[in-house]
């Protein structure tokens, strides 16, 4: 029977293109999730809001030698796989920053200390970008190979609501990935 179902030359070439499409798509992990949103209304700007759809993690070394989770939340798919091989070489967090890996999207990016608090927030892209240092953090999970929790700040221009899990990069031996803060 499935034989015949794919004699159909259309079907067939169907199957084949959609197989193709999705070789070259960055897949997420099947335990890895993502979401939240973003809203911005300063006066004299326009509103802004992003939804957040993907998320990636690693770990970090702050300048002061404290280790830190690294977690980046964006409004499109990332590309899992070349952000890790960047890490991996330039051993920098500037190289997910500086590379095309973020360049056409809207992200979030939280730095978690080992306690398990917020230690710092950034959203960059499609118009302002804000640092702020506060928020409130719930986190189910900090280990060295997976990080799920949730964090949100509101104040009277920016609302932030993220959620995520998933496992963290491996970006192997060496050197620690280091961080600009």
């Amino acid at each position: 029977m499935m034989a015949q179902f794919f004699r159909t030359p259309k079907l067939g070439l169907f199957f084949a293109v959609a197989f193709l499409a999705l070789q070259g798509t960055p897949a997420a992990a099947a335990d890895s999730a993502g979401s939240g949103a973003y809203v911005r209304t300063a006066k004299g700007e326009k509103p802004l809001s992003v939804t957040f759809k993907d998320v990636f993690a690693f770990r970090a070394e702050t300048p002061r030698k404290e280790q830190v989770t690294v977690v980046i939340l964006s409004e499109l798919p990332m590309d899992r796989k070349a952000m890790t091989a960047a890490l991996r070489k330039e051993r920098a967090v500037m190289a997910l920053k500086t590379g095309p890996y973020l360049d056409h999207t809207a992200y979030a990016q939280l730095r978690i200390d080992q306690n398990g608090e917020i230690e710092g927030f950034d959203f960059d892209g499609r118009g302002p970008s804000v640092s702020v240092g506060g928020g409130k953090g719930d986190l189910k999970v900090n280990t060295a190979k997976r990080v799920e929790g949730s964090f949100s700040y509101h104040d009277y221009e920016d609302k932030m609501d993220l959620r995520f899990a998933t496992d963290l990069a491996d970006v192997g031996p060496g050197s620690p990935v280091k961080t600009i803060r």
